[in-house]
This record gives structure tokens, sequence and C-alpha cells, in this order.
């Protein structure tokens, strides 16, 4: 497009999972863009929590209504066989062109440049065969650290952390297939699951990837193509990841299509946090579960087995009430310690327990504001947390519980930047031998500050610019 670099001010548009974990760091996103002059504008569907969510943070929305057939024509040669599996794979409904048609209808009519999409959005796919037959400039977004097959490093999903610096040997790229397979076909753990559900849920996972490949055919006719990834099968199209590129494997960062934003935090709006109840001359422990789940459609139990609190429903909540158990009787014992936690809707049983003043607990807390002092975090590992704790110099003690909380464990040990732990048979003592090496070893202080360090919000400009501009033809 050689009238884009023409221009200083494009419209860029963004279509992202519902996640606030997502959003968070494409609002850091968003303001390094308006930032050299471009608009930003995010897609979202109507009704949804994320309108006001966005309105609040500054940013145009345009909300996508439900799909009517008055709206779009549909032909008679687009209805979908109901008894051949294999057309109803690679032959699309109705509905399928509708929402094609009106993804495309909003592109143009709100006079979009560029185009971002989530990569593990459940409708990546559907929408990329508008976009590559449109020729409409397009690129992935992804607040994880997921990738694309391959045996030459584990999933997101995996523990494991790659052996050497060259090309694995012969036994390990087996074991990375093998480790792919997995994640591609099931939900990840089973111990955080019901088996039914867990069953239920990977079935579900595994076909709507088989059913994906009948967009394979189209992207190939456009020039895109895809690939399986731990969600799902994704687009081959350029990507940009809101994560930092240190963090990655080698093997992974060295894709020339893969461009990292990790300081998308830094543009962001930091809320204030009353430090009053503190004293700071302590150190300071930072620590949350996990947001995703649904813990708030739970009913939890008081930790110290009070009758009529309510019940546990789900292994997840199990799980999560036995890592706060541990929590607390970790910084029970240890008052010279000061544990800020965030624990969502098992604050409302917990605050009307007696623990000692060195404990504070909330249900939400502002995580940029709390990290700017904090001297450690104790966290599930989810790739937002990662991605602020090293943002803000701090160090990590990282308990994975499901899908890529097990590969940002892996990246923030190896990079020495934190430890991680068992989640599930972890005990007070362990953790509080943890949290004593955290806060006192020089080699992982010593790295977590070179990491900072390295945090530059002007070469993440400069090296998305680059990238927009060999990959998109524009020049932001």
């Amino acid at each position: 497009m050689p009238h884009a670099e023409m221009k200083k001010h494009y419209n860029i548009g963004l279509f992202l999972t519902a996640e606030h974990s997502c959003y968070n760091a494409a609002f850091g996103f968003a303001n390094a863009l308006q930032s050299r002059g471009h608009s930003v504008i995010f897609l979202v569907n109507e009704g949804s929590l994320f309108i006001d969510y966005v309105k609040d943070n500054g940013f145009g929305v345009i909300e996508i209504l439900p799909i009517t057939e008055s709206v779009y024509s549909v032909t008679k040669q687009s209805i979908v066989s109901k008894f051949n599996l294999w057309r109803r794979l690679t032959r699309h409904s109705p509905s399928v062109l509708l929402k094609q048609q009106r993804l495309v209808h909003l592109i143009k009519e709100n006079n979009l440049d560029i185009f971002f999409i989530d990569d593990v959005r459940n409708d990546v796919n559907l929408y990329a065969v508008a976009l590559a037959k449109n020729k409409i400039p397009t690129a992935l977004i992804s607040y994880t650290f997921s990738s694309q097959f391959s045996s030459d490093y584990p999933p997101i999903f995996s523990s494991r952390i790659p052996s050497g610096k060259g090309r694995p040997n012969v036994f390990y790229r087996a074991l990375y297939r093998w480790l792919w397979g997995w994640t591609i076909s099931t939900k990840g753990r089973i111990y955080s699951y019901a088996l039914v559900d867990f069953l239920k849920q990977s079935f579900k996972k595994f076909f709507d990837q088989i059913r994906d490949i009948g967009f394979e055919r189209e992207l190939r006719q456009f020039g895109w193509g895809s690939a399986w990834s731990e969600w799902k099968r994704r687009p081959l199209i350029p990507q940009v990841v809101f994560g930092h590129h240190m963090m990655d494997w080698p093997a992974i960062k060295s894709n020339p299509a893969r461009c990292y934003f990790g300081t998308s935090d830094l543009w962001r709006k930091k809320p204030d946090f009353d430090w009053s109840r503190l004293d700071l001359s302590k150190p300071v422990i930072y620590c949350n579960i996990s947001t995703t789940g649904g813990f708030g459609s739970d009913r939890v139990s008081s930790g110290n087995g009070r009758k009529n609190r309510g019940v546990i429903l789900s292994k997840r909540n199990q799980m999560a009430k036995r890592y706060l158990e541990v929590v607390l009787a970790c910084f029970s014992s240890q008052q010279d310690w000061q544990l800020l936690l965030a624990c969502g809707s098992f604050s409302e049983v917990l605050v009307q327990d007696q623990y000692p003043s060195n404990i504070h607990i909330f249900e939400r807390l502002p995580q940029l504001a709390v990290l700017e002092k904090a001297n450690l975090a104790i966290t599930w590992g989810g790739a937002g947390t990662v991605r602020e704790c090293i943002n803000s110099g701090v160090p990590m003690l990282v308990f994975p519980a499901w899908t890529d909380q097990f590969g940002n464990a892996a990246r923030v040990f190896a990079k020495r930047t934190g430890l991680r732990g068992n989640i599930q048979n972890v005990t007070s003592s362990q953790m509080t031998e943890m949290v004593q090496y955290a806060l006192t070893d020089e080699t992982i202080n010593t790295s977590i500050k070179a990491m900072r360090e390295q945090c530059s919000v002007e070469s993440d400009i400069l090296e998305l610019v680059r990238f927009v501009k060999k990959h998109l033809n524009f020049q932001l």
C-alpha cells in the first residue's frame, strides 16, 4: 500500500477476547499508538461489560449488534448439509457468512486502516477468512506467550524448560511433539476439573480445532494458512505479543513474524492505593489468585471450618481454598512480613475471621499501584501478572494451576526472576522458606532488576514501528 506511508494518522481496530487481562494489556498498547497520533477503536459485542471498561479508559467502541438476516443476504447454496460430516466441517453455515460480512462491513464503515485480532478468540479463523479475502491489513495480538506447533520447543501449557541453546536432539523433539499432542487434545491438567467436565471440555476443544481445518483451504487461497496452537488453530500471520522478548524461549522469539510489546503496562493508567495501613519499613508481599475459572459464581466456606458460611462447588475452588489457607498460615506465623491478599469472592468470608494485623485482605487490588512498592509477588502465574512484575522489578513465587501458567512459571524460574512451586501440595512451612529465599537471594533480586532495566518503552515502540512497516506496509 504505497499510499499508506503518506498518512500521519491511522484508524486502528482491536478485536479481543473477553478477558480483563487481555484488555488491560491492550489499553497500554492502544495508548502507545495514540501517542503517535493514531486513533484506536475497540470492537465489542453489544451488552458486554467491556463496553464501559473501554470507554472508562478513554477509547472508542464499535458495538457489534446481534445478527439479523434482514441486514445481510445469504444464498441457498451456503446452507450446510446436516448429514455429511465433512461438508459440515468444510462448508460454512449462514451464520458464519453473516458474521464474516458484518465484520468487514464494520471495518469499512469505520474506515479502519489496520486491524488487530486476538489469537485465542474462538472465532479467529472464521474472521481470518473474511479479513484475508478483503485484503484488510491484519495482525494477531496475544496477551500470552502462546505459539504455533513445533518440535523445537514445548507448548505454553508445559512446565518443561527447553534444554540447551541449540536445536533439541531427537529425544527432546519427540518429547515436545508428545507435549504438543497432549496440549492440543486436552484442557491441560485434570486435577483442576471434575472428570466429566474435563472430558467434555477436552473433546470440545479438540473438535473445534478439527472444525477450524475447514477454513484452511480458503485461507491458503488468500495466502494465509493456519497452524495448531495451544488453545486452537490460528492464522499464520504476523503477531504482536504483550510480553517481554527476554522472557520467551530462544526458538520462539527468533520467529521474524513475532513482535514483543512487553511495556504495555507502563502506558496504562495507575489507580492509587492507600498505603497508610502498612509499615513500609517491613517487606510487603502481594498475593493474588487467578481471575480465571469463575470463582465468583461459587459460594465459598470459611478457612476455619465454621458452619453455614457456604459450600465449595468446584475442584478449582477447593484448590484455591487450600492455597489461601497455606498463604494465611504462612503469614500468620511471620508477622514481620506484610501481606496484601487479593482473593476475589473468598474475601467476603475471610474478612470475618481474625488474622494478625500484618495480613490485609481485599476482594481486588490495583495491581500496578501495589507492585510499585511490593518486595515480592505470590501468584498463580497469569501472563498479565508476570509481565507486570517484570515491569515493576518484583520477584515472584509462582504456583501454576492451569493452561499457560505452567509455561509462565517455567520462564520465571529459568530466567531466575523467582521460584515456582506445586499448588497442590505446598505447605505453609515450605512457603515460608520460599518467601525468605526470594526476599534475600542475591541472584533473584539481581536478575529481576536487570530485566526491569531492559524494559524500554522506546525500544518497544521502535520495534513495533519496524514490524508494522515490514509486515503490513504502514509507517506508524
